[in-house]
């Protein structure tokens, strides 16, 4: 089944399971018929609003992380949270865990996608309580939309403890402000241990969520990248033995690549595993099927893949950022090491040398195409001049 038939099959099934599920509660619940009728509007617009925004974000791939692969994933998460939030109304709702679903739903998703569906989610459980509180729908909504945006962006060492706690101070601040100091005129400890223990089970289904999205999302191929990216690795140890200086050419290359893909805020993962092997289709006079074949036998991750094969067609413009750094850093280290091969203490002027390479016609019209940005080729040229004592070792 192509992707297209599984974004489609996502948008309808949370849909109509929403928009039928808030009637049918609605009576389960004993709802008079006018509430009957105001949820049952309210629900139905909620689903077309969803619908309209599966569609826009997975038909358009503007999804996190491989998120666009996988439909059903959201599919699944949405499905677990609405069967709670027509539940929810059943227990106090001082009680309700919103907060780590939607952040957990915000990683399989996207965050405004996400944002749009707890909101959704929560006027739900909030139109069948008996409260029908807009302070419960704000108690709730807003840790959420803070939780997600701070679960936005995870960085690849994924050290999310800070966003746990302010996502936690958060939620207990808002359960304080709107379930125990403006209810209450006489406070005591009592009235704070349901706060505490809801903030409790959300940091405990976050973490539980957390160990499984790292392992299988969001770094799942990152042990495979240690080993393809380690010099010791055989494949390079075999360009090693049959070309020195095509094998160093690699390594230096890798170095600034990684340097340079780390500031431009691209895959650095892809990019600097690009940099090692862009040299063995020379070295080993491989054809671009052969670099197919090898890619695969070695089980290089789809995305390096993908960044390896665009950088060795050189059939077209270069598109990703990635390959078009790779590009730049070669011509750069390349140069260098011609220049030091002739004269091991020559001097160099390295804004000189990164200016005639980037201002090159043929540069220009490889790279005229690609999602490089100008700010990104301003950060290239920082980073090539930031890094001038590493260049003593190409000597």
């Amino acid at each position: 089944m192509d992707y297209q038939k599984k974004y489609f099959i996502t948008g309808i099934v949370t849909s109509l399971s929403t928009a039928l599920t808030v009637p049918l509660f609605s009576f389960i619940y004993g709802a008079t018929k006018t509430d009957i009728i105001k949820n049952s509007v309210f629900g139905l617009l909620f689903s077309v609003g969803l619908f309209c925004f599966v569609l826009f974000f997975y038909g358009g791939n503007r999804l996190d992380y491989d998120n666009g692969e996988h439909p059903y994933r959201f599919l699944l998460v949405y499905s677990l949270i609405l069967a709670f939030s027509v539940l929810f109304p059943l227990i106090d709702p001082k009680a309700w865990v919103f907060m780590g679903a939607c952040i957990v739903l915000s990683l399989f998703s996207q965050s405004v996608l996400s944002l749009y569906a707890a909101a959704g989610l929560i006027m739900i459980s909030v139109l069948l309580s008996e409260t029908r509180d807009a302070t419960v729908f704000l108690v709730y909504f807003l840790p959420c939309a803070i939780g997600i945006m701070l679960f936005q962006d995870i960085e690849d060492d994924f050290e999310v403890g800070k966003n746990i706690f302010i996502s936690s101070l958060t939620l207990f601040a808002f359960e304080t402000a709107g379930f125990v100091i403006f209810e209450n005129k006489n406070l005591s400890a009592e009235q704070f241990i349901m706060p505490i223990v809801n903030v409790i089970v959300n940091v405990l289904l976050l973490f539980l969520c957390l160990k499984y999205f790292n392992e299988k999302v969001a770094n799942k191929y990152r042990n495979k990248y240690l080993e393809l990216n380690d010099q010791s690795y055989s494949v390079l140890l075999e360009l090693k033995e049959k070309s020195v200086s095509e094998y160093f050419r690699s390594i230096h290359t890798a170095y600034l690549t990684e340097r340079i893909a780390n500031a431009v805020g691209c895959d650095v993962d892809a990019a600097k595993n690009c940099a090692y092997y862009h040299r063995i289709k020379k070295a080993f006079s491989y054809s671009l099927e052969d670099i197919r074949k090898f890619v695969k036998e070695h089980e290089f991750p789809p995305k390096a893949q993908e960044t390896l094969l665009e950088y060795l067609s050189k059939s077209q413009k270069f598109d990703s950022r990635e390959v078009c750094i790779v590009y730049i850093t070669d011509m750069f280290i390349s140069s260098l090491l011609t220049i030091f091969s002739k004269d091991s203490k020559a001097k160099v002027d390295y804004k000189d040398l990164i200016d005639t390479i980037l201002n090159k016609d043929y540069v220009k019209k490889n790279i005229s195409e690609s999602r490089l940005t100008l700010n990104d080729l301003k950060l290239i040229r920082e980073i090539v001049l930031r890094e001038t004592l590493y260049y003593d070792f190409l000597r």
